[in-house]
């Protein structure tokens, strides 16, 4: 064991041998039964710190209560603290984490990274901008509304202060309204009283038909003594008239026929035929009569504003505060965008997950499968092919073509072809975030630079004046004009309005990305732009960290991988002697047949007629048999043991060292 550890055979081991102490070398490579107790505290400590930074990695970021946390945190650090300390694939595990993320699941992981960034930055920007304008369209809503109350509340106050004075003045209206009820009961009393006549044998005042045809009845009733006084004293006068007449003249005959007009007595009655009444005096009466008892009522005033509800326009009540309703629906937009950032760090946790498990899975499957990631020329491959070269053995390299394909030297920059796939998905998921990210930063350009141009231009003074003044004058101091002077009068009122606002605090304020939304979104794009080129080379250091950890399994591995390769290609010098034999020419046969005339010119291009590789001059073998033109490289020579496949028969030609390098025992 010793003297193996004296050749190491990775070049990890290699460096670690030159230039760290020999201590701390076989420490780090020495057999486990060494150094038991520092590895044991030295795992300790490497589990409890990739613990902590786990723990601030996956679960720090779920929503809990700081005892939880704390709680969560210790139990967890402890469990990675006993894993870092007893099992080799934990340790190995967590060094993983380290290339995975410079691969696909990095990449995922800064995908998510950049969405939060995104949502942090132009989304919440759209959101706040699109929120600051909808204020202003509330405030500017608000200020028409409060604008339209001044307007109202000038043009009633002269009526709602008008009312509001009659209100107060009801009880002096009231006393005012009994005057003059009292006053007009004097004329009720004269119109429709029963008095100055006598009503015995007057039926006709009894059945009148209306209020005229009574008065006039009841007239006639009183005036009748009046009348009949008249008549009897007119009677009385020509009485008197024609005794005075037939003394004054005493012939007889003569005396009659002189006075008889003193016999006109019947002349009297003509005082009853019509006693002067207005003829519309009943209707006037009996409008009158109701107005003053109207008035003569209890009278009450009561000032009662009627508000009409508004229909509600888009769900929202136009005449309540507009900007309230719209903070309270953004309040509730802004609930869900917490619950979505929850979401996206919950991700951003669940991410880090895949990537710990993508790096166990890696440990698992190579500690299970032989042939998993086992296509690596590695240091311990180009040992035991120097050591079948020493030993006169068939050995691989220099590779043959189609072996390149498959199998990969790790130490060389270029991108292998199975290494190619993976790297043009990576940069076409980074070209298509890349897009969107570029659409969705247009947009929020466009948007500001509108509300910018909105702020700037939208800018209003309102100017609001009114003048009102009224002045009714009512002269006299009948009953009339004191009543009017209690209504119209209450009018008189004067009143001067002036305000000057404006929407300056009601424009938008929109904002703009700063750098560092900038930088938090481009910095993961270009890291994952990064990772796409170093995607290649962090799976082929995961490799090397496993084959730190597992020694053995990766000799296995590297044996069998070996082996493998040295039985395909016996098989391929199989084939391609049977394909030389073939009397069909190859493309590579005919192609040298094409260019033969260039050797005449001293330019000659070879190729191998088994591996169909080109050959220089100076390395190509040719045939010694007379009219056999083969050209062999000087590996496929070799492999052919120095025969010609064409030349001799075929169980001559067939390789015969099928010999396999057998240090130790490989199993699948």
């Amino acid at each position: 064991m010793e003297t193996r550890r004296k050749t190491p055979h990775s070049t990890l081991e290699q460096v670690c041998k030159r230039i760290l102490p020999l201590r701390v070398f076989k420490f780090l490579f020495g057999p486990l039964s060494e150094f038991s107790v520092a590895r044991r505290i030295t795992g300790a400590v490497f589990g409890a710190l990739s613990g902590a930074g786990l723990f601030f990695g996956l679960i720090y970021n779920i929503a809990m209560t700081t005892v939880q946390h704390i709680i969560v945190g210790c139990v967890f650090v402890g469990l990675c603290t006993l894993g870092g300390m007893f099992s080799s694939l934990f340790r190995c595990s967590v060094l993983l984490m380290f290339p995975s993320m410079i691969g696909s699941h990095g990449r995922t992981f800064l995908m998510v990274f950049v969405l939060h960034g995104l949502y942090q930055g132009p989304i919440a920007n759209i959101q706040h901008n699109v929120q600051d304008v909808a204020s202003s369209m509330g405030c500017n809503i608000d200020l028409q509304i409060t604008h339209s109350k001044l307007m109202w509340r000038m043009l009633t106050e002269p009526y709602v202060e008008v009312v509001q004075e009659i209100v107060e003045d009801s009880e002096e209206f009231q006393n005012e309204a009994q005057n003059v009820s009292m006053q007009f009961q004097k004329v009720r009393d004269e119109v429709m009283g029963q008095y100055g006549f006598n009503s015995l044998g007057k039926e006709s005042v009894h059945t009148a038909n209306s209020t005229q045809e009574e008065y006039v009845a009841k007239t006639r009733a009183r005036c009748d003594y009046v009348v009949q006084q008249g008549i009897t004293r007119c009677q009385d006068w020509f009485r008197v008239k024609w005794d005075e007449c037939m003394n004054t003249i005493q012939v007889p005959l003569i005396n009659h026929f002189i006075c008889i007009p003193m016999q006109f007595h019947f002349l009297c009655d003509i005082m009853r035929e019509k006693i002067p009444v207005e003829g519309n005096f009943g209707q006037t009466f009996d409008k009158l009569n109701d107005s003053i008892n109207r008035l003569a009522e209890h009278f009450t005033t009561n000032l009662v504003l009627e508000e009409l509800e508004q229909q509600a326009v888009l769900g929202v009540n136009v005449l309540q505060d507009f900007s309230k309703e719209l903070s309270r629906e953004f309040q509730e937009k802004t609930a869900i965008a917490e619950k979505i950032s929850g979401v996206i760090n919950f991700l951003l946790s669940f991410t880090f997950i895949t990537v710990f498990t993508s790096a166990f899975g890696y440990v698992r499957q190579y500690c299970r499968d032989i042939l998993f990631d086992n296509v690596y020329i590695t240091t311990y491959f180009r040992q035991i092919d120097a050591r079948r070269i020493r030993a006169e053995k068939r050995h691989l390299l220099p590779l043959k073509k189609a072996e390149r394909e498959s199998l990969i030297n790790p130490w060389r920059l270029s991108i292998h072809a199975s290494e190619l796939m993976p790297v043009i998905v990576g940069f076409l998921q980074v070209a298509s975030l890349a897009l969107f990210v570029c659409v969705l930063l247009a947009v929020d350009g466009i948007l500001y630079n509108i509300f910018d141009l909105i702020r700037r231009h939208t800018f209003t003074t309102y100017s609001i004046t009114s003048v009102q003044h009224a002045d009714i004058v009512i002269g006299g101091d009948s009953m009339l004009a004191r009543l009017l002077r209690k209504t119209i009068g209450a009018f008189n009122t004067s009143s001067n309005f002036d305000i000057e606002s404006s929407n300056l605090d009601c424009l938008p304020q929109p904002h703009s990305l700063i750098l560092s939304d900038y930088l938090r979104i481009f910095i993961p794009l270009l890291l994952m732009f990064l990772m796409c080129l170093l995607q290649v080379y962090s799976n082929r250091l995961r490799r090397v960290i496993t084959a730190f950890y597992f020694p053995k399994r990766e000799k296995k591995r590297i044996l069998f991988l070996y082996n493998l390769q040295i039985q395909k290609r016996i098989s391929f010098i199989n084939r391609q002697c049977h394909r030389l034999r073939n009397p069909k020419q190859t493309f590579v046969m005919v192609l040298s047949g094409v260019l033969a005339p260039l050797k005449r010119v001293g330019c000659r291009l070879l190729w191998c007629c088994v591996c169909e590789g080109f050959v220089r001059q100076n390395q190509a073998v040719e045939c010694s048999s007379v009219g056999c033109t083969m050209i062999y490289c000087q590996q496929c020579w070799t492999d052919l043991d120095n025969i010609c496949c064409i030349c001799y028969p075929r169980n001559q030609c067939a390789p015969q060292d099928s010999s396999y390098d057998s240090e130790v025992y490989y199993g699948c």
